[in-house]
């Protein structure tokens, strides 16, 4: 099964999530020559992209392949709840759902082991569920004939 979790957005708001994790075009750079690191490279060249072309649309995908990940009802319900109402704490994704948060808690934290949510720090030391995705796209692995 491939599981592909696609986000989209312009170029401007690729710019703004950059400057929130790395500072600046020139901190970045200097992380690049420092590592060599591709990844860093990558997102230099988007960035200058961007920089010359705000509007322009921005689609990344990030592919699971795998034949063990399951989604449950619940966990389903997590991503919608987190979609729709956008949360500021666990304990109110978990109240909003009417859910413990003893249970909410774990699937919280497998759903951001497999990517399909990150956290933003909130206040009081809670961490704010987002969903790191606007759409997901489910297929069947393609099979080889021998």
């Amino acid at each position: 099964m491939i599981i592909s979790l696609i986000k989209e957005q312009k170029g401007i708001d690729v710019i703004k999530e950059f400057e929130e994790k790395y500072g600046s075009l020139e901190n970045l750079e200097d992380k690049w020559k420092r590592s060599k690191n591709v990844l860093y490279y990558n997102d230099i060249e988007t960035w200058k992209y961007y920089l010359k072309h705000p509007e322009r649309p921005y689609k990344q995908t990030h592919s699971i392949v795998t034949n063990r990940l399951s989604l449950n009802d619940l966990d389903m319900n997590l991503l919608e709840t987190i979609n729709e109402k956008k949360p500021q704490s666990i304990r109110e994704l978990a109240r909003l759902i009417n859910k413990d948060v003893a249970t909410v808690q774990p699937k919280v934290k497998t759903l951001n082991e497999k990517g399909f949510i990150g956290f933003k720090e909130g206040n009081k030391n809670s961490e704010i569920p987002y969903l790191n995705f606007d759409k997901i796209e489910i297929g069947l692995r393609p099979t080889t004939n021998i």
